[in-house]
């Protein structure tokens, strides 16, 4: 339904800019610049979803107009440059050079698309755990936001000073009436300073915050802030596997196609020496 829509919504640009079927392609032009055709398709293709038909357009616009920029600069280039050897040899060394990284890339996403085992993950994390250092105290617990003059406070920091099976349902009883912000985050390691970053009078408080099953209190223009720490990670320290699972995986990956690239490299130049491709002289 919305490409209808949206289709509905171009005809009076494409209109505008009178398109012209290209007869060997059958693609709708939107402009010819010294011979080089400009296709409606190509805009399309680099489109973002979603936009509306303003954005659309104004999306085609652009590109069109970026497009005929380029053509006619290169165009003049092409006038004005002559061909020489060092520029031929420029354009040479960017071909070649657009090639290799082409080709490897596809070599490297054909050879690394499945996912890695969990086991290889933890294993490699073990193995290499002092290169996973953290840059931020990382805590687990909840956070709390709730008015100053909300009734049972009292009850609701003895409930979170053991936020256990028995008082959890109590908590969040409690903050659905009361608070403005419930921040549950005891089973994923979260930054200290996204937690109580927006809280000036907590975030002064720094390293002063690491206390494992302590609650902190502060007031606050009319509302009392909570933070209860169950666990805790100092700057500087190990970065527990969970929390930094995605940098120790991009680690492995770059490794691995570091590796893999230059077996590739020393299969190719073995390979090209046997079929008499490649001869080194002294």
């Amino acid at each position: 339904m919305k490409t209808v829509f949206w289709l509905v919504c171009m005809v009076p640009l494409l209109l505008k800019m009178c398109l012209s079927p290209d007869e060997k392609t059958e693609k709708k032009v939107l402009a010819e610049v010294g011979g080089e055709r400009i296709y409606l398709d190509d805009a399309l293709d680099g489109m973002p979803k979603g936009l509306s038909a303003k954005d659309s357009t104004n999306f085609v616009k652009e590109f069109l107009n970026n497009r005929i920029n380029d053509f006619l600069v290169y165009q003049k280039a092409v006038e004005n440059l002559s061909q020489t050897k060092e520029l031929e040899k420029m354009v040479e060394n960017y071909r070649r050079s657009l090639m290799i990284y082409e080709y490897q890339q596809r070599v490297l996403n054909e050879r690394f698309k499945s996912e890695m085992n969990e086991e290889e993950i933890k294993r490699y994390y073990e193995e290499h755990r002092s290169r996973f250092t953290t840059d931020n105290h990382l805590i687990k617990g909840i956070f709390l936001k709730i008015p100053s003059n909300a009734p049972g406070l009292t009850k609701l920091k003895q409930w979170l000073s053991h936020p256990d099976e028995k008082n959890l349902p109590h908590i969040e009883s409690y903050c659905v009436q009361y608070a403005s912000v419930f921040n549950y985050f005891m089973d994923q390691w979260t930054p200290l300073n996204e937690v109580v970053g927006s809280v000036p009078s907590l975030s002064e408080k720094g390293s002063g915050l690491l206390q494992v099953g302590h609650t902190f209190e502060v007031a606050e223009n009319g509302s009392c802030y909570l933070l209860y720490v169950s666990e805790q990670v100092s700057k500087g320290d190990i970065a527990p596997f969970e929390y930094c699972k995605p940098v120790v995986v991009n680690v492995m990956l770059n490794a691995g196609k570091t590796a893999f690239l230059k077996q590739l490299e020393a299969d190719l130049r073995k390979k090209a020496i046997d079929d008499g491709k490649l001869t080194l002289y002294n």
